[in-house]
């Protein structure tokens, strides 16, 4: 995977933020130093040293021992891109998901190695049409962040919003799928379907994640264990064990269109 849709050469994660670094340091000093990188990257003047030797292998560093490194045109096109690359995930951590900036921070450099040109820029156009395009009120970001606050419980109780996922009125119709949506709780044995949606309680939400059951997941319900209490759903022959509780805060699309089997008792 190419770090610039502008050059297809792939450099290395520690490449690239060697060349992040030199233009940080040739901006904030006017010039980058072996020592200076060395300070700055966490690493040691040798391993510095040998990393100037490869960048300007790949003509994007004028580098000889003792001297400065000075980016190269085509090496201070790259720098910018990845350094602008970063803020923009940065920002779109910080502005769309509403992370701490000291946690976005760390999010967008991890982020900014493995993105593909297309999905940032899929991301870029995400983030326009939720702050800018006029066919958005720019309420939607607003209530995505009351959302967020309500799900970890730093918002007071909106009945509304707690339940906006589920109404109570469960299993309903998706007309743009053909699929009943119902909660996994009310699935039954041998039934198939897609999670949508996970419930609004922060930790509970946390916890199915971690069982690795997401919106997308497709998953088939073995059977309910009365006895022990417990929900068994596989996902690609993997059996995953889901508390009562967790199986209703799970919405679910089955496969088939099967209204009427949702009124039945769970088997």
């Amino acid at each position: 995977m190419s770090d610039s849709p502008a050059n297809p050469t792939t450099l290395s994660e520690s490449l690239q933020d060697y060349l992040k670094i030199i233009l940080d340091l040739t901006n904030e000093k006017r010039v980058a130093r072996i020592k200076d990188i060395s300070l700055k990257k966490g690493v040691s003047m040798p391993s510095v040293t040998e990393a100037m030797r490869k960048l300007a292998g790949e003509g994007l560093i004028k580098y000889s021992a003792r001297e400065y490194i000075e980016l190269t045109s085509k090496g201070e096109k790259r720098a910018h891109h990845l350094a602008n690359r970063h803020t923009f995930l940065n920002r779109f951590l910080v502005d769309v998901l509403s992370l701490d900036p000291s946690l976005a921070t760390q999010e967008a450099c991890a982020l900014e190695h493995h993105l593909s040109p297309q999905t940032l820029e899929r991301l870029i156009l995400l983030y326009q049409y939720l702050s800018y395009c006029p066919r958005n009120d720019q309420s939607t970001i607003q209530n995505f962040r009351h959302c967020l606050e309500l799900s970890e419980s730093l918002a007071p109780e909106d009945t509304e919003c707690r339940n906006c996922i589920f109404t109570g009125e469960s299993p309903h119709f998706d007309d743009s799928e053909k699929r009943v949506h119902i909660l996994l709780a009310d699935m039954k044995s041998g039934q198939k379907g897609r999670i949508t949606m996970l419930g609004p309680d922060y930790q509970m939400r946390r916890d199915i994640i971690a069982k690795g059951l997401m919106p997308g997941t497709e998953i088939t319900m073995e059977f309910n264990d009365t006895e022990k209490n417990i929900f068994y759903v596989s996902l690609d022959n993997y059996r995953v064990e889901i508390a009562p509780e967790e199986a209703r805060h799970m919405e679910i699309a089955l496969n088939e269109a099967t209204p009427n089997d949702s009124s039945e008792n769970q088997e």
